[in-house]
């Protein structure tokens, strides 16, 4: 039986496409774990989930609620507690290289010199230097305590998505980011990756970029042309990923 020589044309074009798709996913899984420093674990609120992920995610960040106690509770929400203190992830830390994104999701005027006593403290009896933390808030004016007593500290950038706001409202979302990186509160900006276009066209001040593609693995990242150009951009030092596991909270 002859073949259909129309269907020639559609056969090695797919055949094509297969084999581009095929080579992109070879370099996604070769380059698994090649960006440490750069790749971090989104939402490592369990000891048990640290030991699992700690070879590919040497660098990770944890949800913290501080408490009326003086504790740093980790847990994301602040009615639910599973018991685990921030004490555990520091002692991890004094035996262990690595470095840890906090993202205190409760730090105000009214706790913020307690918080701030408390993480001193840590740092101190466990031996742990200060520039092995990321301190992230969306309070600007408490972060810049913390950035003055030696912390790296990162704004929480909690404005909608870009397209959802008018011109008007998303230039005085930048004005306002331009201003806070002028008074050098903090040390970096933290965003969704929704926002990572807009800040690099727009806020042209020098300061450190940090994001999260918290529904995207790893390997997503990798094989994603948007990612690529994140994982190429000095300005950008951290991007959080989504590795689940057998133990998230």
């Amino acid at each position: 039986m002859k073949q259909n020589k129309k269907t020639r044309p559609a056969r090695e074009i797919c055949l094509v496409i297969m084999g581009i798709a095929a080579f992109i996913l070879f370099i996604g899984r070769r380059d698994m774990g090649c960006y440490p420093a750069k790749i971090w674990l989104h939402r490592c609120n369990s000891m048990e989930k640290l030991h699992e992920k700690r070879k590919l995610y040497p660098n990770i960040e944890v949800d913290v609620i501080f408490r009326e106690n003086n504790i740093f509770d980790v847990t994301h929400d602040s009615d639910t507690s599973y018991g685990l203190h921030l004490d555990n992830y520091f002692s991890y830390l004094r035996e262990n290289d690595g470095k840890v994104w906090l993202d205190i999701k409760n730090l105000n005027p009214e706790n913020q010199a307690d918080a701030l006593a408390e993480l001193d403290r840590l740092a101190q009896h466990y031996q742990v230097s200060k520039k092995r933390l990321i301190i992230e808030s969306p309070n600007w004016h408490v972060l810049e305590t913390f950035t003055n007593h030696g912390y790296y500290t990162s704004l929480y950038i909690t404005y909608q998505k870009p397209c959802h706001l008018q011109d008007e409202e998303l230039t005085a979302c930048i004005t306002r980011l331009q201003q806070v990186v002028d008074k050098k509160a903090v040390c970096a900006l933290s965003f969704p990756a929704w926002w990572y276009r807009t800040i690099k066209d727009e806020l042209n001040r020098s300061i450190d970029l940090l994001t999260w593609k918290h529904r995207s693995t790893q390997l997503q990242l990798l094989l994603s042309p948007f990612g690529r150009k994140m994982l190429a951009d000095p300005q950008l030092k951290v991007i959080l990923v989504k590795d689940k596991g057998k133990h998230h909270r």
